[in-house]
């Protein structure tokens, strides 16, 4: 008989105390993440403004610098750190729970060997979740398009109403695969499960305890998230006031300095916020193994 799941409240409390204790090694590896703000931060500084993008105007040398590495940084830098860091953090909380040495600059060094497959285990979830899409809305699609072929008004009637119902299923049924399969990628990173054997154990820990498991995915994250949202607003309006008071600066500046804040605060408050989700993800994981 396996014993009771975590409550949410214990999952929220339990990844706290984790995460104060080992505070600074977990901050040593989510402040990698601030290597993107330091890249938005040069970006923007040489960003052309509004007006000017609007006006479709000729832009300087250094401008064009400021929109690619804007561009490379939001496209090929921060997916590839994150996912990074995702990694790491698992380790150095699976590190930790397993009562061992937890050293970031080793782990984050010894990230490459699980990075592509742990890529592969959430590609094959992702296909998964987009499957379950397919499933829900192929019907009405090929109905609609029966119906376009043979100009069969009847066919666009139904076509539509099983998209309705269609759309619903949809959903549903993603929903279900993601709570399924969610923890999928730990079990890669953790014990380098093989993505195949990873989808199918993350499904039959979680068998029948859909509902269970799905409240104590999404609660703790809300919570997490909230306290962010919270002092994220915080420290834009802090901002907000210092801008305003600056009246010797020029619009210009101002709304940079104002793009920035919007860009580079919720990178500051990720750095909090990663370690507690995947601390509480992981508790979940050694509650459904209990």
């Amino acid at each position: 008989m396996p014993k009771p799941l975590l409550s949410v409240g214990e999952l929220i409390d339990q990844s706290w105390d984790v995460f104060r204790s080992r505070m600074s090694e977990l901050l040593s590896i989510s402040g990698w993440v601030l290597a993107t703000a330091i890249l938005f931060a040069i970006a923007l500084a040489f960003y052309p403004t509004a007006s000017k993008l609007s006006l479709g105007a000729d832009l300087t040398g250094l401008e064009t610098v400021g929109v690619l590495l804007f561009s490379f940084t939001s496209l090929v830098v921060t997916p590839i750190l994150s996912f990074w860091i995702y990694i790491a953090l698992t380790k150095a909380v699976g590190a930790h729970f397993d009562h061992k040495t937890v050293n970031p600059k080793a782990i984050m060094h010894n990230v490459r060997t699980l990075f592509f497959p742990t890529l592969l285990t959430s590609v094959m979830v992702i296909l998964v979740v987009l499957l379950a899409i397919v499933i829900g809305l192929a019907p009405a699609a090929v109905l609609a398009t029966l119906g376009v072929l043979t100009v069969f008004g009847p066919f666009i009637i139904i076509a539509n109403l099983l998209l309705i119902a269609g759309l619903f299923f949809a959903v549903f049924l993603s929903i279900k695969w993601v709570v399924y399969y969610f923890m999928a990628p730990y079990l890669t990173m953790l014990d380098g499960t093989p993505a195949k054997l990873a989808l199918a154990t993350s499904r039959q820990l979680i068998a029948g305890r859909f509902w269970a498991v799905l409240i104590r995915v999404v609660v703790p994250k809300l919570v997490f998230v909230i306290f962010g949202v919270f002092a994220m607003s915080i420290i834009a309006y802090v901002v907000s006031i210092l801008i305003d008071f600056s009246a010797g600066l020029n619009v210009d500046i101002q709304l940079r300095i104002s793009t920035m804040t919007t860009t580079i605060v919720p990178i500051l408050i990720a750095v909090l916020i990663n370690p507690l989700v995947i601390i509480s993800d992981i508790l979940l994981l050694r509650s459904l193994r209990s």
